[in-house]
């Protein structure tokens, strides 16, 4: 096996020896080690996220604590009997923050992105471009993968994807027809006495984007701000014979027979948090594979630009070359920044020891409920023969002659003492990390008038619109300008994308012209949507208001109301009256005899109009003057 490459400046082309592979397979593997502790804290914190979001044992105590909040000694009926509840809060905000993130960002594909022409000629064919990226990512089910990188995202704190070229196919059974008599498969069924054969067909065939697991993905973050150069490796596991059989890799049989030997039994059940897989060279039946991309420094100090080299079970390399794709494959955002490691923070760890500090105090007040229900008591030394006593509903205690029962003194317990702690650290909770209860759906424990719900309604979506802007800017029009440049460069002649147009369906053609036109993508900005919505709805309220004392262009006006709700042709919901057709009138006209006729009935159309007009005048008060505010606009519930 021999792997080679060109020196730009030199036009040389030189070939790696056997022992330039082990050293970039070394390099790479401790590469990735230098660049993961590098981040160790980044990942320590992702780890409580983890075990507390997911109910996972935790070892944690709190200061001031001699006793474990979770340590499980059934034996020790010292500690056995305290509460160890979980209030699950940290879960709470995790499923608020991501249902949010889905309503406001994916949850409707079309309204993701905008398409815009950078010169007239490409204005006229976005909105072909972008009924054809939809249709991609529709396809590939790009929700699905914004539904995985979401999850990641708010456990490290990034947004990270991949796009790539991907071909799928599928096998499905189908009569042999004329056409298929001279294929293999179908010649091999007819010579059985079969008439039906097991056919294969291409269904996708485009760019692909895949959720990336932050905690498998390491950089420079020296060059993070010249991201396309800056070195970055993947880690990802695969099966053996996937590697083996990929026609992009190269693969000696020795190579093959030792990556076969790297991977476990497939009976063999790993524990999948990234915790426990950071230094495993495999997964089950799976392999370890390391991918590098960028710019790759040879150790004679040669940089190889754009260049993507492939190391499995940390020892074999079975790729070295330039990056064939020529774009970055790699979008990523973060949405808190560590100054220290250069690496995301989750926005929900900031809620983390408050909720374990509410936690244990919630705990404690169910401990000292127990014991105000059941408490110890004093008595004088030898009272009782035994230790404890079992109650129930009528027993009987018996004491000796020289003891009085009113030497026995049980213990108080305040059980409201951490009632109120409780009740702050949840508001304090909200207040610091922006996510609040009313986000989910909880009643407002208060009465707040309406411009009280909506400045705080406000102040939690501009705080919320960061994370938001995150998301869609370096992940979702990153993918998207991806996407489109793979289209471009690698995909060609016409395509018929089949589209819903109003309550039409019709095909649209997309050709090489239109998918290497220039394009500005950006990202459907909701807040101002929102903003333009509420604003249509306080104006329409103003209208009604002065619509008995002004004359209004009632169908003008819903026309632009409706475009404000982002309704796309309103006029077509206007009904224009016409009391007979204009050939029906110009024949009319033309005959003498009906002209009477006519304008008897001009006479009374106008005779009706007065009247309603003087009716109207008539209710009109006459000392009123119109109220000129402007109703705020109500809060949603």
């Amino acid at each position: 096996m021999s792997f080679e490459y060109i020196v730009e400046k030199e036009n040389k082309t030189k070939k790696l020896s056997d022992a330039d592979l082990t050293e970039i397979a070394k390099r790479i593997s401790s590469d990735f080690d230098t660049f993961n502790s590098q981040r160790r804290s980044n990942l320590d914190k992702a780890d409580e996220l983890t075990r507390e979001i997911f109910f996972k044992k935790s070892e944690h105590k709190l200061p001031n604590s001699n006793v474990g909040r979770f340590n499980d000694t059934p034996e020790d009926k010292y500690e056995s009997w305290k509460t160890k509840v979980r209030m699950c809060k940290c879960f709470m905000f995790y499923q608020v923050l991501k249902a949010f993130v889905w309503k406001n960002v994916y949850a409707n594909i079309n309204s993701m992105f905008d398409v815009s022409g950078e010169n007239q000629e490409s204005d006229n064919d976005s909105n072909k471009q972008k009924a054809a990226l939809v249709d991609c990512f529709e396809k590939m089910e790009y929700q699905k993968t914004c539904d995985r990188s979401l999850d990641y995202a708010l456990i490290h704190g990034e947004f990270i994807t991949m796009c790539s070229w991907k071909k799928k196919s599928e096998e499905y059974r189908k009569r042999i027809g004329a056409e298929d008599l001279l294929k293999p498969k179908a010649i091999a069924e007819l010579a059985k006495g079969k008439f039906h054969f097991i056919d294969e067909r291409l269904i996708y065939d485009n760019p692909y984007v895949y959720p990336v697991n932050p905690a498998n993905f390491v950089f420079d973050v020296s060059q993070k701000d010249n991201w396309d150069d800056c070195p970055k490796i993947y880690k990802s596991y695969k099966v053996p014979d996937d590697i083996i059989n990929n026609k992009y890799y190269t693969v000696s049989k020795e190579d093959a027979k030792a990556i076969r030997a790297a991977a476990k039994k497939p009976e063999s059940s790993d524990s999948q948090l990234d915790k426990d897989l950071e230094n495993e060279i495999s997964n089950g039946a799976t392999v370890e594979v390391l991918e590098h991309w960028g710019n790759f420094t040879l150790p004679d100090g040669t940089v190889l630009k754009n260049w993507h080299v492939v190391i499995v079970a940390r020892q074999f390399v079975v790729r070295f070359e330039r990056n064939n794709r020529i774009v970055n494959p790699f979008n990523y955002g973060a949405f808190i920044t560590d100054p220290e490691t250069g690496r995301g923070i989750s926005p929900i760890y900031c809620v983390l020891p408050l909720a374990q500090l509410q936690e244990d105090l919630m705990n404690r007040t169910c401990d000292m409920q127990s014991l105000q229900e059941n408490p110890p008591i004093y008595a004088p030394a030898g009272f009782f023969d035994e230790e404890e006593i079992k109650l129930y509903p009528g027993k009987i205690i018996e004491y000796g002659d020289n003891l009085s029962p009113s030497e026995i003194k049980q213990m108080e317990f305040s059980v409201s003492l951490f009632l109120s702690d409780i009740t702050f650290l949840s508001d304090l909770m909200a207040e610091t990390s922006g996510i609040f209860p009313n986000m989910a759906g909880a009643d407002e424990k208060t009465s707040k008038t309406a411009t009280e719900i909506s400045t705080k309604a406000q102040g939690q979506l501009t705080r919320l619109a960061m994370l938001v802007d995150t998301i869609n800017q370096y992940g979702i029009v990153a993918d998207v300008k991806d996407v489109a440049k793979l289209r471009a460069d690698f995909k060609s002649g016409d395509e018929q994308i089949f589209i819903t147009k109003g309550d039409k369906k019709e095909f649209i053609t997309v050709d090489d012209k239109i998918r290497q036109a220039e394009y500005r993508y950006t990202y459907s900005d909701r807040t101002a949507t929102t903003e333009r919505s509420n604003k249509a709805d306080m104006i329409a309220q103003a209208i009604e208001r002065f619509a008995n004392y002004l004359p209004l262009n009632m169908p003008e006006i819903f026309t632009w109301y409706m475009e404000q709700k982002d309704v796309e042709n309103p006029e077509r919901f206007i009904q224009n009256e016409q009391v007979m057709s204009p050939e029906v009138q110009q024949s009319l006209m033309n005959n003498p005899q009906l002209a009477p006729v006519i304008q008897q009935m001009e006479a009374v159309v106008a005779q009706q109009k007065a009247n309603n007009s003087g009716n109207a005048q008539n209710e009109q008060p006459q000392a009123v003057i119109p109220d000129a505010s402007i109703p705020q606009a109500q809060p949603q519930e």
